[in-house]
């Protein structure tokens, strides 16, 4: 038992912290964008999930600070959804099949709502 606590700490850390990371570097490179090119305020992220991430990719080519502050949105977005899929492999390795049957529920419960909210449902 004292193996998957450990576990399950450590995956929870590189989580927390990889993502940490990330959106703290995109918040730091999209500032370092935003006086480089101007002061210009950045425009609202619209359309669904994959519309936002197309067009910060598209903007990020051409370094817009916008398109850097949303990616660092979207990654601290869903780092709770990565933490549960860690979860759900923790508990399946140590077959654990109620809390990742439970870990499993919640995560569709979750997916379906980000689905239901692109539609507009």
């Amino acid at each position: 038992m004292n193996q998957l606590v450990r576990e399950r700490r450590l995956l929870n850390t590189w989580i927390l912290r990889t993502s940490i990371g990330a959106c703290l570097l995109l918040i730091m490179v999209g500032l370092a964008m935003f006086f480089l090119h101007g002061v210009r305020l950045p425009e609202p992220p619209r359309g669904s999930l994959w519309e936002i991430l197309r067009q910060a990719i598209r903007r990020g080519v051409r370094l817009h600070s916008d398109a850097f502050l949303d990616v660092a949105i979207v990654v601290l977005l869903l780092t709770p959804m990565a933490r549960l899929l860690a979860g759900v492999y923790v508990s399946a390795r140590a077959r654990d099949w109620l809390y990742a049957g439970i870990g499993l529920l919640v995560l569709a419960l979750v997916v379906s709502g980000v689905i239901a909210g692109q539609f507009g449902i």
